[in-house]
């Protein structure tokens, strides 16, 4: 029994790969990567997140707090209105929209 379910699992596995949502993902995923502009902004993105982790710790009577929001709203808005980064978030949602109703389906039809 559980080699059928594995050889299921997998099946099912290979059928999402296949599909057109993973696999622009996964183009849309090389394209960033390539993208020395994009690249650059994810950094600094991933850069202002972390300060903005840091000084939230502190809360607001940390002296930078607002300098560090509004500088993580700008980049944030500038990173998430690229074309190719809205597509990508897009096509991430209604993978894992599609991963979560698999998995509840087979939950609810596992135990009620």
């Amino acid at each position: 029994m559980n080699d059928k379910i594995l050889e299921n699992t997998y099946e099912l596995i290979n059928e999402i790969k296949s599909g057109k949502t993973y696999k622009r993902l996964l183009e849309l995923k090389s394209i960033i990567e390539q993208d020395e502009e994009l690249v650059k902004l994810i950094e600094k993105f991933n850069k202002i997140k972390t300060q903005y982790d840091e000084v939230l710790k502190y809360g607001k009577y940390h002296p930078d707090l607002k300098k560090v929001q509004i500088e993580l709203s700008k980049i944030k808005e500038t990173l998430y209105s690229n074309v190719i980064i809205v597509e990508y978030k897009e096509l991430e949602k209604k993978l894992q929209s599609n991963l979560d109703l698999i998995s509840s389906e087979i939950a609810t039809s596992v135990s009620s």
